[in-house]
């Protein structure tokens, strides 16, 4: 790579879309030097931290700096003591009662990843699972949403796809870590792809990769989905440039900063060398969502579908615990199961058109659904669900009415419960239609012949639920 910086981003580090119409500024020298100066992270109105790398004897010496706002403007940053290294950067700060995580090299060029609890001053190594042995873990970004936390991290290892790939691991209640999980072939490649950050406004995951080097050097990337189900990534076009950009982080819906070695980073001795940090700030999307509605409403109904019997089989109750995200990550999975039972181009397509093309028309429905309930407008939506002929109608009608209650889990889940409190007063109304009576001729109701009666296209099709229509009011 033509950069300098580049290597030390792979060792450090070793190293919604709106309109386009995207603000994009280089901070001031209080901030850029003639070093890099990288992940720019804002965690309140006034404060933020970010790395700085410079050249000390021959070797690449990376330390974190803590500025504030000041009449518009972030002061020069203070050196953030977090311990005793020769380099450590990447820090992620997901809140004030979280712990926080860093990046150490030592001496001798190991990489590990570091966390603090925000009440001690004792820093601590991640287990050996994600700090494995002769490995590059590199670049931690926590992030909590759906009730859940998730660290994303980069990592160099023998299990992965090639060059540094993304990574994460899910912490449970108690802090533990669960194992590492790559992110999967549609984010990772054999080339590098780094500096992962989850926008919990889009639900969307950011990245960089230099997958198209000889082109762009270093692109951002991002794709929507979660943990390892992600669809195609694209080109976040309205923040490349020729150069290499990365460290992509959101500090609200709209805006947030990114480090590149566009014109005009300062540079001591060559031109677009060293990283800076940009801020960007996309407009408002009043305007737009006055007319997502109607593109909405031409998609309707919006199927949501699921596996034979989900959730909770072999029962008559009429709820479940579950929410659809969570059945629709479990029947995901299923697709391989699917494919060998019934292997066909069709089995594939609904798995990674339909099934998943209306989760995510899904997840911007209900994006839109809050953004009408917050500007004070109530909201109707009307959910019919459907059952293939397997079972009798009563049993039917339980599973479709268990179908339903995982629908309304996701709603009082989504967004940390913002939904739910509409529903709680009455601002947001879920009408329950009339249970659907099968209505293919094709789908077999004879339990033995499961290829037809549950792996069948036509079966599959038949297990859902519906988003019929979206009224405002």
């Amino acid at each position: 790579m033509p950069k300098i910086f580049v290597k030390i981003l792979l060792v450090i580090i070793p190293f919604i879309s709106f309109s386009q119409e995207v603000e994009i500024k280089h901070l001031s020298t209080t901030i850029n030097t003639i070093g890099a100066e990288l992940n720019f992270v804002q965690i309140n109105k006034n404060t933020a931290l970010y790395t700085s790398s410079t050249l000390e004897e021959g070797k690449y010496q990376s330390l974190i700096f803590k500025t504030e706002l000041k009449n518009e403007e972030w002061i020069k940053g203070k050196y953030y003591h977090l311990g005793k290294s020769y380099a450590y950067g990447n820090i992620s700060y997901p809140g004030e009662n979280y712990y926080f995580y860093f990046n150490i090299i030592d001496e001798l060029g190991n990489s590990k990843i570091a966390f603090r609890d925000p009440e001690e001053s004792v820093t601590k190594f991640l287990n050996n699972k994600i700090n494995l042995a002769n490995s590059t873990n590199t670049q931690p970004h926590m992030v909590k949403y759906n009730n859940k936390s998730i660290l994303y991290f980069v990592s160099e290892r023998k299990s992965g796809f090639g060059g540094s790939d993304i990574w994460f691991c899910v912490i449970d209640k108690f802090g533990n870590y669960g194992e590492p999980i790559n992110a999967g072939e549609r984010i990772n490649t054999k080339y590098n792809e780094i500096t992962p950050f989850y926008n919990v406004w889009s639900g969307e995951l950011f990245f960089s990769s230099d997958r198209e080097e000889k082109e762009n050097g270093i692109d951002i990337y991002k794709s929507s989905g979660s943990l390892n189900l992600w669809n195609m990534p694209k080109k976040v076009e309205e923040l490349n440039s020729k150069e290499d950009d990365l460290y992509l982080s959101f500090y609200d819906e709209y805006s947030g900063y990114f480090s590149s070695n566009r014109s005009p980073s300062i540079y001591e001795d060559k031109e677009n060398c060293c990283n800076d940090v940009f801020s960007f700030k996309y407009p408002k999307k009043d305007s737009i969502i006055l007319t997502f509605i109607d593109t909405i409403k031409k998609h309707l109904p919006i199927k949501l579908y699921f596996h034979n019997d989900e959730p909770d089989p072999r029962t008559l109750e009429v709820s479940t615990k579950k929410t659809y995200k969570e059945t629709y990550i479990a029947y995901h999975i299923l697709k391989d199961e699917y494919l060998k039972i019934n292997p066909s181009k069709q089995i594939e397509d609904f798995f990674e058109k339909t099934l998943k093309g209306n989760y995510n028309k899904l997840d911007l429905t209900l994006n839109y659904v809050l953004e009408t309930l917050e500007k004070g407008n109530m909201v109707e939506l009307h959910i019919k669900g459907f059952a293939s002929p397997l079972y009798e109608k009563q049993y039917n009608t339980n599973l479709s009415k268990r179908r339903i209650s995982s629908f309304m889990n996701l709603i009082n889940s989504f967004k940390n419960g913002q939904l739910k409190s509409y529903l709680e007063i009455g601002k947001l109304k879920i009408v329950e239609l009339p249970f659907g009576e099968n209505q293919s001729q094709h789908v077999s109701d004879n339990p033995e012949d499961r290829k037809k009666s549950v792996y069948s296209k036509d079966a599959m099709l038949e297990r859902k639920i519906e988003i019929v229509e979206i009224i405002e009011l």
